[in-house]
């Protein structure tokens, strides 16, 4: 009863108006639709996987990346996939769904995909500093996505930090360390240097920030981020991401 309420209940927009659901399927957003998702994949991929093509390796949330050894294997596995999906009324996204070649200074065939979107990070070549040797070679890695960065700068439109009322830069930084903690502790795990240009946008709105609320800066940018400047060398901890390196 309870699981025919959460797939037949209407959506309430912000403006109030009710959307009523049209279609097949869990909506997008709802309370019960991760959990009625993973249920019926576990069966419908996982155990399939595991059954039919056990030397596969696979990680799936909401999307999935199936791991083959050869562009012949993952075009055999794909064709299975597909045609088990339509068997159990599913069918795979058609623009998300992709075989893409891991290129590094080993695997160095052509191929037209060398990179993949997954949980935010972008998988792709990217130059790399040996810990061994310190020399660079390229490898495969991931970093935050581009959608990613658009989703924080975003973020930060919605956030109007150059128009927060806070007497003090004290005030600022409370109000953001929950946000920009966050971003750090995910996104940073890994490459946090390609963090860099979000916080650079994030500096450029707190010295707007700065510019609104004192007078002696409204007409001089370069005071404004001297003053910034000054305000990390003497609190280094005051933002997040200052404990990290970032400007």
């Amino acid at each position: 009863m309870y699981i025919d309420r959460w797939l037949t209940a209407p959506v309430q927009t912000k403006s109030g108006e009710l959307i009523y659901k049209q279609g097949k399927g869990t909506p997008q957003g709802g309370v019960i639709s991760p959990l009625l998702a993973n249920l019926f994949l576990h069966y419908a991929m996982d155990k399939w996987l595991e059954q039919t093509h056990p030397t596969v390796k696979y990680v799936r949330y909401a999307d999935a990346i199936l791991h083959c050894k050869s562009k012949q294997q993952s075009d055999y596995v794909l064709k299975n996939l597909t045609r088990r999906m339509e068997s159990c009324e599913l069918e795979l996204h058609l623009e998300k769904t992709k075989i893409v070649y891991c290129k590094d200074y080993r695997r160095q065939e052509p191929h037209k995909q060398v990179k993949f979107d997954f949980l935010g990070y972008s998988f792709q070549p990217r130059s790399t500093k040996s810990k061994q040797t310190g020399k660079l070679f390229t490898g495969y890695d991931c970093a935050i996505s581009i959608d990613s960065k658009k989703r924080i700068a975003q973020k930060m439109r919605e956030l109007d930090i150059p128009h927060l009322t806070f007497k003090s830069i004290v005030g600022v930084a409370t109000h953001l360390e929950p946000y920009i903690r966050g971003w750090i502790n995910y996104y940073g795990r890994f490459r946090i240097s390609a963090l860099s240009p979000m916080f650079q946008l994030l500096r450029q709105k707190l010295v707007w920030w700065a510019r609104k609320r004192y007078k002696r800066y409204k007409t001089n940018l370069n005071k404004a981020y001297l003053w910034l400047e000054r305000i990390r060398k003497q609190f280094p901890g005051l933002f997040y991401h200052w404990q990290f390196g970032f400007s």
